[in-house]
């Protein structure tokens, strides 16, 4: 793995250093500027992401690429997509794939990152999401504070997992991609990572159709927030009947575009 790790930030493109060569910028003809760089698989990259004090490492990465639209320079660039892996041999142990996962959330943990649910979603963390992830399927978000067990790993890996983070109005999202011997016990996998990175507007995109609508997500979201967290209590009332257990200390992350604080 390279000694000197390339950079990562959001926001200014100044602020970061794919460390060339090897990297460059796709200028799409729709306007669109991709910024990349790969490595091989044989001599995988080091990335440091930066965010002051909630900075972290990504070890094993093979790509990495970020996003940003020219249109709107004063946000610079919105969104970063890691591939990494698990090992820099050709197959790993799920224990050690496991534990390495988790070495990498133990790290953001420990630097403010939070484990995050999405504003309708029940709010159920540590064995309660794993247990909802099994039991209903469907996308759920686990808590990168939960250790799953061996027998819980293996299992959770038919459902392609998700663990989702946010701090100071980015959000962070990391998605077990899926391989055929990652089902099997006895023989070792090749574990793939999906991270994404991504600023407080393209985390909101998703709740409009329209583009239109998307350019105007700080006036809308306000309403659409609402109108999603109204379905929440619901979903917990019926988890509870099941006997689960829910986090009610869990509040949603303030918007920082709007002016919000923690608290808020």
């Amino acid at each position: 793995m390279a000694d000197t790790p390339a950079t990562i930030a959001l926001g200014d493109p100044k602020n970061f250093d794919l460390r060339a060569p090897g990297a460059g910028v796709d200028r799409q003809p729709v306007g669109m500027h991709f910024y990349e760089r790969n490595w091989p698989m044989k001599a995988l990259g080091s990335v440091r992401y930066l965010q002051g004090r909630r900075s972290f490492d990504i070890p094993w990465v093979s790509g990495v690429m970020g996003s940003a639209d020219p249109e709107e320079p004063e946000q610079g660039i919105y969104s970063w997509h890691v591939t990494a892996f698990a090992m820099q041999e050709p197959r790993v142990s799920h224990e050690l794939a496991r534990n390495r996962l988790f070495g990498m959330f133990r790290d953001m943990l420990m630097v403010g990152w939070r484990p995050f649910v999405e504003v309708g979603d029940p709010r159920l963390f540590g064995a309660q999401a794993v247990r909802h992830l099994l039991q209903e399927g469907g996308l759920v978000y686990l808590d990168g504070s939960y250790l799953p067990t061996m027998e819980q790993w293996m299992k959770l890996n038919e459902h392609l997992p998700y663990w989702c983070f946010w701090a100071d109005g980015v959000y962070l999202s990391v998605q077990v991609v899926d391989e055929p011997a990652l089902r099997d016990p006895a023989v070792d996998g090749v574990y793939m990572f999906s991270i994404t990175l991504e600023s407080e507007a393209p985390h909101f995109w998703p709740y409009f159709d329209k583009v239109e609508d998307m350019r105007r997500w700080k006036e809308l979201v306000p309403a659409e927030l609402a109108r999603v967290a109204a379905t929440r209590p619901g979903k917990e009332a019926a988890l509870r009947r099941q006997g689960y257990v829910i986090d009610e200390n869990y509040r949603d992350p303030p918007i920082l575009a709007l002016g919000q604080t923690q608290g808020s």
